[in-house]
């Protein structure tokens, strides 16, 4: 309708466009509100990409325009009614346009765990489940694996709780598999021939640790673990790791309560003992006496607590042996002697396979000066500049042997010199090489001990070039570009890696008295101990991955649950 009134036909067009505006101000505020939505509803699909058994893949969608773009947009629309004069954009309204980007715009999503479950379906009949991780890769499982795996078959004793449940597993096939709390967890529920159903749930980070080896691999993302080969060890990554050192090492110092109280200090101290292979631990204490019952009561106690008993020597009544600076000690024989100089050597040289690993030597009276080498070192120096003599000295074996008669039947030191006291003897053999390899060609071990080398039976053919490479690699040993000397105060112990640490005798002074006690422990206890102390610090960065899932694992699937927890 027209008003014959021309002044009021004139306000009228006059705030036409303000009216256009303000509508396109809504237009625009509903539209960026629909935006939102449906930005956060795409990102809702992404994170739950499994809806009622099915696979959902994330859609392409177009993000809301930025604010800045929102509001020169809206200026633009204010400002282009046809060329008319128009007042400015209602700054109310304006902002309360723009805060709708604001006020609906999603929280950030938090990355995506590489272990956490994407997806998950059944296929052939509920007989394996499709499993896809946040690191894109994707494995098929066997049903009839993950129910066996299960923690929920074990009980308060780490063990299995029924020995016939392995007849049943057949029984079982997967019905649904749905992944639950942002992917953390998978919930699988089976369908039971006899009748029935049987849900349970498994961590997704155990999960995908596992997917390597028992999976099979379907996309490229995917790539499948070595078959597992022996029971590996949580030291492998460390042994693989090893450098050789020289004389200008410096060797790591712990303090020994600190190492009680401690599982983190535990654990850097059982990694020194694989690199450098050495250390020195203060604050051990002195004994309370020094006779043979007590004088190695501080270095029992302190094994004890950090790793577990130590050995157990054949007839010797306590696990530690004693040695003393008296002439009454050196009647045991030169290994007692400490005023015999004996040569850079490695212990247990005359057992075979070598059951001392680690090798504590605490120092109950008197301060001394000692040495070590690294045999790591000496095997890669002979390796590079001697191929010949190295490879004699990996492939040619010798033999080291005794007949230990140091204790009575009581487990007592005796003189080897008395022939009125009885020995309780045993044999002692082993027949190996000087440089032990792995299987991929690695130094594993380095056995010497020139005073307990056994009656050679080498091959004529090889002979000359033995003897002559196993000098050259008993000059090394004594070498002083490879020696470490240091200060051993009272009350410490030395620590060596008995597979690859060389020691010496100590230099004691002339007015000095001097005791000191031994023991060793074997590698597998080193190794599990070692094991439980990366299980418990696992558990502590992450409680939902607790002993449940941690333990009855074999170590090459542990050492990747450990890993990516670091």
């Amino acid at each position: 309708l027209k008003s014959s009134d021309p002044s009021h036909n004139f306000r009228r067009a006059s705030y036409c466009p303000t009216i256009i505006a303000a509508m396109a101000a809504m237009l625009l505020r509903e539209e960026t509100k629909a935006l939102m939505a449906q930005w956060r509803q795409s990102l809702g699909r992404r994170s739950q990409s499994t809806f009622a058994g099915r696979n959902v893949l994330p859609q392409p969608t177009t993000p809301a325009a930025p604010a800045a773009t929102q509001q020169r947009h809206l200026q633009q629309v204010a400002t282009s009614t046809s060329g008319l004069s128009m007042p400015p954009f209602p700054s109310a309204m304006l902002r309360e346009a723009l805060s709708a980007d604001r006020d609906t715009a999603p929280p950030v999503a938090a990355p995506t765990a590489p272990h956490s479950v994407l997806s998950c379906m059944p296929v052939n009949n509920g007989k394996q489940v499709v499993l896809e991780f946040g690191d894109e890769s994707r494995y098929e499982v066997h049903s009839q694996w993950l129910r066996d795996s299960n923690p929920s078959n074990r009980g308060a004793d780490f063990y299995r709780t029924s020995a016939s449940d392995v007849w049943n597993l057949k029984k079982y096939t997967v019905s649904q598999v749905t992944p639950v709390e942002g992917g953390r967890r998978v919930e699988v529920t089976y369908d039971i021939a006899t009748g029935g159903q049987h849900t349970e749930t498994f961590e997704a980070h155990w999960l995908h640790a596992f997917a390597p080896f028992v999976g099979k691999a379907l996309n490229a993302s995917a790539v499948l673990a070595p078959k597992i080969q022996g029971t590996g060890s949580m030291l492998g990554e460390l042994y693989r790791k090893r450098m050789p050192w020289k004389s200008d090492v410096e060797m790591p110092t712990f303090d020994a309560a600190t190492l009680v109280s401690s599982e983190e200090e535990q654990i850097k101290f059982l990694e020194a003992m694989m690199c450098p292979g050495i250390c020195l631990i203060k604050g051990v204490g002195t004994p309370d006496k020094l006779e043979r019952e007590f004088a190695g009561k501080p270095i029992e106690d302190l094994v004890f607590k950090l790793i577990g008993k130590m050995n157990q020597h054949p007839v010797r009544s306590t696990n530690y042996g004693v040695m003393r600076k008296t002439a009454e000690s050196a009647k045991q024989g030169a290994d007692y002697d400490m005023s015999n100089p004996l040569s850079m050597h490695t212990d247990h040289s005359v057992y075979q396979g070598t059951p001392g690993f680690l090798q504590f030597l605490y120092q109950a009276e008197g301060s001394v000066r000692s040495k070590v080498c690294d045999g790591l070192a000496l095997a890669e120096y002979v390796k590079e500049h001697h191929p010949k003599a190295y490879k004699l000295l990996t492939e040619v074996q010798m033999t080291h042997s005794s007949r230990n008669t140091l204790y009575t039947r009581e487990g007592a030191p005796r003189s080897v010199y008395n022939k009125e006291t009885a020995p309780a003897p045993f044999e002692l053999v082993n027949t190996h090489s000087i440089i032990e390899l792995d299987a991929k060609g690695n130094v594993e071990k380095v056995v010497q001990s020139e005073t307990k080398r056994g009656v050679g039976a080498l091959p004529y053919d090889v002979y000359d070039d033995f003897m002559e490479a196993y000098e050259l690699w008993t000059k090394l040993c004594e070498d002083d570009r490879f020696i470490k000397h240091f200060h051993w105060p009272e009350g410490s112990a030395v620590v060596t890696n008995n597979y690859r640490t060389l020691h010496g005798r100590a230099s004691v002074p002339p007015e000095m008295n001097r005791t000191m006690a031994f023991g060793y422990v074997n590698k597998i206890l080193v190794e599990n101990r070692y094991r439980l102390l990366k299980q418990n610090q696992a558990e502590r960065a992450n409680p939902e991955m607790d002993s449940r899932w941690l333990t009855r694992v074999p170590n090459q699937v542990l050492e990747r649950m450990v890993l990516a927890s670091e």
